[in-house]
């Protein structure tokens, strides 16, 4: 599709009199055709990267995340000196590195985000997700749940309300209670930037039901990520039947040593996610 531009024409024009005096004439802007922005685009993060030649090669393709494991456990986990290089040369071919926590608490996230030079942070266990009410507003935050095989999440969404239930009664309580107000600004953090739906054993490459799936509304600002046993052959049907924000795959772009990517799982990945993305337009 194609929209309109007006650009401002040139300052020399021609006039005429007016009283005597000459008056500029104001040409007719010139209209220039140029694409129009597609803001309903599927977006795809591709996950579990290692290498910088790895997310150049899948930033170039489309990928508008590149997500790094900096949990020491995983397969896929990278050193921080490792995972700066990889953010540095994500960012330079114009995608977004994410950082993938588990077990860590919010001062190791805050650290690791900063040695590395990202701000976003994906928090994929009990502990990391315990995290967030502690994390700084400068870290956006993708918030991990899982699904059961039959679709059904089974993750508490983000927010602790029975602790913030009690603090507000016993901020409420007593004679001078009615005039106590309510501290949201200084409160937990609840606010979440995304929030991904995995299965429930994250990174095994297992698909469970989509067309159960049901995503909490307005729960992250930005919207929710699909992942979980994505591959370049069912990406269009789960994007068909979901409809998410965004898709997320790991194993299911990986080489056969199960850590590197393979460039044409990878590309091929992508450009079904952007077709099938087209085609819901």
């Amino acid at each position: 599709a194609l929209a309109a531009t007006r650009v401002a024409a040139p300052s020399a024009r021609p006039s005429t009199r007016r009283g005597g005096v000459r008056a500029p004439v104001r040409a007719a802007p010139i209209v220039r055709a140029t694409a129009a922005k597609d803001e309903k685009k599927t977006l795809v993060k591709v996950c579990g990267v290692t290498t910088p030649e790895d997310a150049t090669r899948a930033a170039v393709a489309g990928a508008d995340f590149i997500g790094m494991i900096l949990w020491p456990k995983s397969k896929r986990s990278i050193p921080l000196d490792v995972a700066e290089r990889v953010a540095d040369a994500a960012k330079a071919a114009g995608a977004t590195p994410v950082g993938v926590f588990v077990d860590e608490s919010a001062e190791e996230i805050v650290a690791a985000c900063e040695a590395v030079g990202i701000d976003h942070a994906q928090l994929h266990g009990d502990n990391a997700r315990a995290a967030l009410t502690d994390l700084p507003m400068k870290i956006k935050a993708v918030y991990v749940v899982s699904a059961a095989k039959d679709g059904a999440i089974v993750t508490p969404m983000p927010g602790d309300e029975e602790k913030l239930c009690e603090d507000r009664r016993t901020k409420l309580s007593g004679a001078g209670g009615w005039k106590a107000a309510i501290d949201w600004v200084n409160g937990p953090r609840r606010t979440i930037d995304w929030l991904l739906v995995d299965g429930v054993v994250a990174g095994s490459g297992e698909t469970y039901d989509w067309t159960n799936l049901r995503v909490p509304r307005g729960c992250s600002r930005k919207g929710w990520i699909l992942a979980g046993g994505l591959d370049p052959a069912n990406v269009g049907d789960a994007i068909g039947s979901c409809k998410p924000t965004a898709v997320d795959v790991a194993s299911g772009v990986a080489d056969e040593g199960g850590v590197k990517k393979d460039p044409a799982k990878v590309d091929a990945f992508i450009a079904n996610a952007k077709s099938a993305s087209m085609e819901m337009a």
